[in-house]
């Protein structure tokens, strides 16, 4: 059963998952849905808009779907169907890596602080996991400084036969080898806690009360030591960026696409601040951003990762409900998805945006994107190559006055301004778009074969009757290389904004009908071809124009440079006032010498009495 041949009306109205499959009968996408032919309809309909989900539905040849109760069954359905057929077009958060956690076990009579990447069933408090590992060490060794206990394993614990290095340094209060009150020890690793658990705060707090007594009682020495302590803390404190001062804990999600690429961010806030940033890429996002970020959310805890009260993703569906659900049942309290609109919540979005959106430019970089553009609109045009090198020429003219052409230079995307040319055209006065291509492309492709520098796509700006124009000079010449013709479709009716969303018609050569270009990356690519094209041809026409209108009969004259011009148009105001003012007063004026005033006064009064 191929896409045009499915009977939507036929798909169940009840929540479920449907399995999208190519003609080989791979499953290629699993989705999940709270109404399930409302949702496959919106891909038979075009979607969003979006041209990736044309590039899905192009290889969906059947669609089978199954049935749920609920939409929180569909949910899970959906994450076990994706790890049973690893589809094609599915995201995946490449991240196998178990997390770091923090285990107490408060039953042994010395307690430490453990670093485990195992959670078991053994009677002992496990705090986690965390996501960054370099962040909890980092933190573990902030405790070591601010709370005495024990970091060495049984085997040489309960064999040292006197106190070590760690002891001498005052992070180990010995309890291997010295009294300790335990009671005291225990309030250590509570403390310990508290800072693990981002609550520093309470726990400096707790020392300055404590160095404040033993102040009193004229321990200067304990309490320099808890001093130190305090620093320390309120340093490391000082070193996270606060976004709240509630303490809340969040996770923030964020995506950022070009094309089939896309770059996901997530940000981990924690008693308020920053504490984490992960970044992933896909390279065949091809559908719905809202499905993509459920599909994240959803793989990102169910990987092990720490669950928090509170998720701010960039939009909600309809069946963010269920994953809000899902979240809830797999953390055991309640967990809100949000979408912020405004305040601190929805500039944490923005942070995560951002992040999103330089992750995408660091591992992607814009050849490759550039490069995966080229190849697909040199399937969908039939070139004879993958264009490297991309020229586009435009013409730009004032009801036929100073006509001038552009061509401007792409190679591999990137814009190559030392080969940006200029043309002046010899059809001045007469508005001849067909001739000023056929004048331009000729005189290009000449001194391109001459200098071995042609490029592997020529893109006309305009229709059939340009296309053809550029042909005919091509043949004349005798070269090979590709072109097109690229115009945007227009309506007689309709305002300039309803035009500039109109998509790009491309012509290409022995077709009849044009190539359209929807929404989509190789429309944005050909459009940002086309007006650098146009802005390099309107800025060279407007100075040519410019100096066309300040032009004066005094310029064509030797020996009258622009300060002079400059001078005696200044004092005299006009040509006429030149011819009839004595030649003494001339060169005065001008700063010449008399003769030269003599000739220029002559020279003028000639070309006068000509007009």
């Amino acid at each position: 059963m191929t896409s045009k041949s499915l009977r939507l009306p036929r798909l169940p109205s009840a929540p479920g998952v449907y399995l999208m499959k190519d003609c080989n009968g791979t499953v290629i996408y699993v989705g999940k849905a709270k109404v399930l032919k409302d949702r496959v309809r919106t891909y038979f309909s075009g979607g969003d808009g979006r041209y990736q989900i044309e590039h899905l539905m192009k290889r969906v040849a059947s669609v089978e779907t199954i049935v749920t109760d609920n939409e929180h069954q569909a949910l899970i359905l959906e994450g076990d169907l994706i790890k049973k057929f690893k589809p094609r077009y599915n995201i995946r958060l490449k991240d196998d890596k178990s997390y770091l956690s923090v285990r107490i076990d408060y039953n042994a009579d010395w307690p430490r602080l453990e670093l485990v990447r195992q959670v078991k069933d053994d009677g002992a408090s496990y705090l986690g996991p965390y996501s960054s590992s370099s962040e909890l060490r980092r933190l573990m060794e902030i405790i070591k400084s601010v709370v005495p206990l024990r970091s060495c394993p049984d085997v040489i614990f309960f064999n040292r036969q006197r106190p070590c290095l760690e002891y001498e340094i005052k992070r180990c209060a010995g309890p291997c080898c010295l009294p300790v009150d335990r009671e005291l020890y225990i309030s250590w690793l509570k403390q310990a806690e508290r800072i693990l658990e981002g609550r520093t705060l309470s726990v400096i707090d707790e020392l300055n009360v404590r160095m404040e007594r033993a102040s009193e009682q004229l321990n200067f020495e304990e309490a320099a030591v808890l001093r130190d302590r305090v620093t320390l803390l309120e340093t490391f404190r000082a070193g996270q960026q606060i976004y709240s001062h509630h303490g809340e804990n969040r996770d923030v999600f964020a995506l950022y696409r070009e094309g089939h690429f896309a770059s996901l961010a997530v940000l981990n806030v924690r008693s308020g601040r920053i504490v984490d940033a992960t970044n992933f890429k896909f390279e065949e996002a091809v559908t719905f951003d809202y499905e993509i970020i459920s599909a994240a959310v959803r793989q990102y805890y169910d990987s092990g990762r720490e669950i928090v009260e509170e998720v701010l993703i960039p939009d909600l569906s309809e069946e963010s409900q269920a994953l809000e659900q899902w979240l809830s049942t797999k953390y055991e309290q309640k967990v809100a998805l949000v979408t912020p609109q405004r305040g601190l919540k929805r500039r944490l979005l923005g942070l995560a945006e951002l992040n999103a959106k330089e992750a995408f430019i660091q591992h992607f970089g814009h050849t490759q994107r550039d490069q995966s553009i080229s190849r697909e609109f040199a399937t969908k045009l039939g070139l004879s190559k993958i264009p490297r090198k991309i020229e586009c020429v435009d013409i730009s003219n004032l009801q036929g006055s100073n006509i001038v052409a552009s061509i401007v230079c792409f190679v591999d995307g990137r814009p190559e301004k030392k080969s940006y040319r200029h043309y002046k055209l010899e059809s001045e006065g007469k508005p001849d778009d067909f001739r000023s291509i056929y004048e331009v492309v000729k005189r290009r492709l000449e001194r391109g074969r001459e200098d071995d520098d042609l490029a592997d796509l020529m893109i006309i700006d305009g229709g059939k009757g340009q296309l053809s124009s550029a042909e005919r000079a091509r043949s004349e010449v005798g070269v090979k290389i590709d072109l097109v013709g690229l115009a945007k479709e227009r309506n007689t009716i309709g305002s300039a904004d309803d035009i500039s969303r109109k998509p790009e018609r491309v012509f290409i050569e022995g077709a009849t009908d044009p190539v359209i270009f929807g929404p989509s990356s190789e429309q944005d690519f050909l459009q940002r071809i086309r007006d650098e094209a146009h802005r390099f041809a309107i800025s060279f026409h407007r100075r040519k124009r410019a100096q066309r209108v300040f032009h004066s009969r005094i310029d064509d004259i030797p020996g009258i440079g622009p300060d002079r011009r400059r001078r005696l148009l200044s004092s005299f105001g006009d040509i006429s006032a030149i011819i009839l003012a004595e030649p003494h007063e001339v060169a005065r004026i001008g700063r010449m010498p008399l003769a030269l005033a003599e000739r220029l006064i002559s020279i003028l009064r000639d070309q006068t009495e000509a007009i």
